[in-house]
């Protein structure tokens, strides 16, 4: 198995693809998901079966969901394809139903929708298992400051029962972050505030470093878009 960001930046972004001989996996999938899908695989269709796990329903999180389904209805993709996301995440039910419901034809792949809360685990074949963390987010915006509260999940994945991959998602510092991350052998953490610019619902570069120091290996990603 392999992992790598394809792409990733607060407000505009952020997918992470995770490969194995047996499956294709994307931790959350943010508009160009296609672009960077096209642009790092070089075999099409994809001959296998794929899992989308979105950690919250924020657009750069989820926004590309849409047209990749479309996109794999083109391809003729004929392996399963199933999407894991929060429960009560309204939008990604909003995304789902409008897809499947203009489809004039039945889709080329089975598909399926499963709604996770904290605990909940997934098994994707024998040796790989992924276990989802509630995690601690809210809406913002500029100018404005934190919003409503969204249903949100950190992914671990498990490969023959070690905790092979950490995925935080977007999220303040909370013991169950910390949970999540321990003893990974890689974390991807999200470092959206400004250094000292503290909050509930994202990490400063400080705490996403204390975050890392639990796991073997990390890398912070999501940093925050600026507005030129």
């Amino acid at each position: 198995m392999r992992h790598e960001v394809l792409y990733s930046t607060a407000g505009i972004a952020t997918q992470i693809l995770v490969t194995d001989e047996n499956f294709l996996m994307l931790l959350d999938i943010g508009d160009g998901t296609i672009r960077d899908i096209v642009e790092k695989l070089t075999s099409f269709p994809i001959n296998k079966p794929i899992h989308i796990f979105i950690t919250h329903s924020h657009y750069d999180h989820s926004g590309g969901l849409y047209s990749f389904l479309g996109f794999l209805c083109m391809l003729n993709h004929s392996h399963p394809v199933r999407v894991y996301s929060p429960e009560g995440s309204i939008e990604i039910d909003a995304i789902l139903d409008s897809f499947l419901s203009v489809q004039k034809n039945p889709l080329s792949y089975p598909f399926e929708h499963v709604k996770l809360t904290d605990g909940d685990k997934v098994e994707l074949n024998e040796a790989t298992e992924v276990e989802s963390y509630q995690m601690q987010h809210q809406g913002s915006i500029i100018g404005i400051g934190g919003t409503d509260e969204v249903p949100s999940l950190g992914y671990a994945i498990f490969r023959s029962k070690e905790k092979w991959l950490a995925y935080t998602g977007d999220t303040g510092y909370h013991k169950n972050a910390e949970r999540l991350v321990d003893r990974a052998s890689f974390a991807y953490i999200e470092a959206t505030n400004k250094i000292g610019e503290s909050n509930s619902y994202h990490l400063t570069p400080e705490e996403a470093h204390r975050l890392g120091d639990l796991a073997k290996n990390y890398q912070l990603i999501h940093t925050r878009y600026e507005s030129r």
